[in-house]
């Protein structure tokens, strides 16, 4: 008897949400469709689309909760009946996954729910809300457990919330941020560090510097050695040409 109680939860938060948000969502919209620059004003498809998403959310609250009872008996080391629980949690996971697919896969396809999302966004407000508060609360329980020294039991249902109710959290925020355009902030790059060698001057310099290029060591046509004049002389200087020692013609060994 308490298995199918605690089988049942699913079933009775999904409805409970379900009619929530379809009451909601339509308070929300019908105000909002006073206002001169609504994007629901001229929205025939509106009452269709929250009925859509009422029913859509109602899977996904079946679905979690069966997903959460199977994590909850892993986690626990399946100690118990797990057989039974597990068995118990299959229904709410086929009937809820199988909902949930049918309402964005057939029918809200259908309508024109990609252009105008205010029903959307409501649900995903609604999702955000519910397994983000439950993932904190699994939280709370769970840490509750382990520092009061509790049964790993105990704890195992509080961490099994903050797993998968978080995600789905998670995916709600995530998507909702999109619809509404947030920005994620973007690190600014670090400024490129300086190049070694510096072009245009520094170590070594292009055209000055060591060496240089029409100048300096060697130069050319001039320094050393000299061309056209220097060592050797070319026309004059050691030995002379016409001249000098010996001289040709006179000087020493005289004739």
């Amino acid at each position: 008897m308490e298995r199918m109680l605690a089988s049942s939860g699913g079933l009775v938060f999904g409805f409970a949400a379900a009619i929530g948000y379809a009451f909601f969502a339509l308070i929300i919209i019908t105000l909002d469709r006073f206002r001169a620059n609504s994007a629901s004003k001229d929205d025939t498809q509106v009452e269709l689309k929250i009925l859509m998403y009422a029913l859509a959310l109602m899977g996904l609250f079946l679905a979690s909760d069966g997903v959460a009872a199977v994590v909850a008996t892993i986690a626990s080391g399946f100690k118990g009946a797990a057989g039974e629980t597990i068995k118990g949690a299959l229904p709410a996971i086929a009937v809820g996954a199988g909902t949930y697919a049918a309402m964005f896969l057939v029918f809200l396809s259908r309508t024109n729910a990609s252009t105008t999302r205010s029903a959307e966004a409501l649900a995903l407000l609604t999702v955000g809300l519910y397994f983000g508060s439950s993932a904190i609360s699994g939280a709370y329980q769970f840490l509750g457990n382990l520092v009061m020294s509790g049964p790993w039991e105990s704890g195992a249902g509080g961490l099994a919330k903050l797993i998968v109710d978080g995600a789905i959290a998670f995916l709600g925020l995530n998507r909702l941020g999109a619809l509404s355009g947030w920005v994620v902030p973007v690190r600014a790059a670090p400024p490129p560090p300086p190049q070694y060698p510096p072009q245009g001057g520094g170590y070594p310099p292009q055209g000055g510097g060591y060496p240089p290029q029409g100048g300096g060591y060697p130069p050319q046509g001039g320094g050393y050695p000299p061309q056209g004049g220097g060592y050797p002389p070319q026309g004059g200087g050691y030995p002379p040409q016409g001249g000098g020692y010996p001289p040709q013609g006179g000087g020493y060994p005289p004739r």
